[in-house]
């Protein structure tokens, strides 16, 4: 049963199971050759890959984008506190070389790269197709390619590096071949291979789509992945030039409404690059607020805003809570970047007209407390209430609750947008030392993006401060998008935010004494947890090597 239990590696051709994979011959189902024979079965074994950008821990078709971000909770940024989720162990360090988050995330990442695989090898002998049009699809192909790889190795480091696909002959029996295909590459070799490919494939890529192929790849799709590829191998001046190869397809642009940004309303606007196509309503959709939304609204609270992301909110003067005139502690809402009320929902936030509240025995004079986020208002469910006193604002949507279906939300993921191009070209500047007015005027365009409003960034900071500044911009900016956990692991900082006990907002009882929403304490072993570990069942199989003191 072992056996049939693996492999993400040894996987999945286009619309097979692992265990009808690994015990018989594919005689039910459409074969390589029988199925790549004209320009449709290219089109819709492509459209198969597209199916897999997302991720899902419970092996579903729908809610890819919304289990993507349960990584927030595995960072400084939020909280799970229901021990039965995946990741959960990931996230307070005890978890096992056979954790379910870990291991699906390998395991579906190796699917997609499989798919495009059994695509490249079987093109050949499609003859009813222009051939510049063949050319893009190849060329999407291998983005999405790239994409996966760039998520395996920044999540399990030294990984297989498979450009031909898996057959069952390669695989059966399993054993001295099997370990030979599963011998990991050095990951440096991996990204190079990428940006190789990367390279290869822009021109094929159009700028733009007309609607109806509108969330496909497109060029700026292809530089964006190449400037984060180079900006986390530390490569600066490429990671600049690529960021600014997108500013300069004069494409994309800031949406100007944060507040609306991953809303219904902000879907498929100027600012995205590259997001997760869903449709509302189609059993493939997300369910964000279920998920993720707080307990007044039905939701399971899977992630809580800790308060050191609060805190890293400034005052709308500029400056942090720690230096701002603005900043009072008995009103510590006030007076802050506006995208802390956009992104999280904190005791006296306006709610489905009323007001959000997570604090006993509070109350908001004029506006009525909607129940059940706190945990004594008497409601039921007290375990899918907040565990921090904070909740999640972004990607909730009331239409979600009101008028569809709960599981199969509409609003798209959104993988890459372009404030995160100015950000990296910022960064990529302010790290080669390169800093010019157009470090400043990146960072500023972010800050004061049109309902942000945030003042600009003081003239004359040294090397070290612009650092903080565009790692704390980073975190506001990109908070519950999935990006801080790869920030805090590229900047190994991950050993000192990491690591002890969750907290979550401090409020007064009846008594006066000051109560903080705590968690277990959080344990991370630098030697150990910058890498996930191989997962247990394909080490079983290939005797693949573990990473580092899993």
């Amino acid at each position: 049963m072992k056996n049939i239990l693996i492999l993400a590696l040894f996987l999945m051709v286009i619309s097979t199971s692992c265990e009808d994979f690994l015990n018989r011959k594919p005689t039910d189902r459409l074969s390589t050759e029988s199925f790549f024979k004209n320009k449709k079965d290219l089109e819709v074994a492509l459209n198969a890959v597209y199916h897999e950008i997302g991720f899902n821990s419970w092996n579903r078709d729908y809610g890819k984008g919304t289990d993507m971000l349960r990584i927030e909770a595995l960072t400084d940024n939020a909280l799970d506190h229901h021990s039965w989720n995946a990741g959960y162990r990931l996230a307070d360090g005890t978890a096992s070389t056979d954790d379910g988050y870990s291991t699906y995330r390998w395991k579906q990442r190796y699917q997609g790269i499989q798919r495009v695989n059994r695509i490249f090898e079987s093109v050949e002998g499609i003859t009813d197709i222009d051939p510049a049009y063949k050319k893009r699809l190849l060329a999407e192909a291998a983005f999405l390619r790239a994409y996966f790889y760039f998520d395996l190795v920044y999540l399990f480091g030294d990984v297989p590096f498979l450009t031909t696909s898996i057959k069952p002959e390669d695989v059966e029996p399993i054993g001295d071949q099997a370990a030979e295909l599963a011998k990991r590459t050095d990951k440096t070799e991996i990204l190079g291979a990428l940006l190789t490919d990367l390279q290869a494939i822009e021109d094929a890529l159009p700028i733009q789509y007309e609607d109806q192929n509108k969330g496909r790849v497109t060029r700026g799709a292809a530089y964006f992945l190449k400037s984060k590829i180079y900006l986390y191998q530390k490569k600066y001046d490429a990671a600049a030039k690529a960021a600014k190869d997108v500013m300069d397809l004069n494409t994309y642009a800031l949406y100007p409404a944060y507040k609306n940004l991953f809303t219904y309303e902000g879907i498929g606007n100027q600012e995205v690059i590259f997001d997760i196509q869903v449709v509302q309503d189609v059993d493939l959709g997300e369910f964000y607020t279920q998920n993720f939304g707080p307990n007044s609204v039905g939701g399971w609270s899977s992630s809580c805003p800790l308060q050191s992301l609060v805190d890293a909110y400034e005052c709308t003067d500029g400056l942090s809570i720690n230096d701002s005139p603005l900043f009072d502690p008995n009103n510590p809402y006030a007076n802050r970047d506006p995208r802390l009320a956009y992104s999280i929902l904190f005791p006296g936030t306006e709610w489905r007209g009323g007001v959000y509240n997570s604090i006993p025995g509070a109350s908001y004079p004029g506006g009525v407390i909607v129940p059940g986020d706190d945990l004594t208002d008497g409601t039921a469910g007290d375990w899918n209430k907040t565990a921090t006193g904070y909740n999640w604002l972004k990607y909730m949507s009331n239409k979600d609750v009101d008028e569809s279906n709960y599981w199969d939300g509409g609003v798209h993921f959104i993988l890459m947008r372009y404030a995160e191009v100015l950000l990296t070209y910022a960064e990529a500047k302010i790290e080669a030392n390169q800093i010019d007015p157009t470090v400043l005027d990146a960072i500023n365009e972010v800050r004061s993006r049109g309902d942000v409003g945030m003042p600009a960034i003081p003239i004359g900071l040294s090397q070290d401060e612009l650092r903080e500044v565009v790692r704390n911009e980073r975190r506001v900016e990109f908070a519950f998008e999935g990006i801080r956990l790869f920030d805090i692991r590229r900047w190994e900082i991950a050993e000192h935010v990491m690591p002890g006990v969750p907290k979550g907002l401090t409020y007064q009882d009846g008594g006066g004494n000051a109560v903080t929403f705590e968690w277990s304490e959080r344990i991370f072993n630098a030697n150990k947890h910058y890498w996930w570990p191989i997962p247990q069942s394909e080490i079983d199989v290939t005797k693949i090597d573990q990473n580092p003191n899993w």
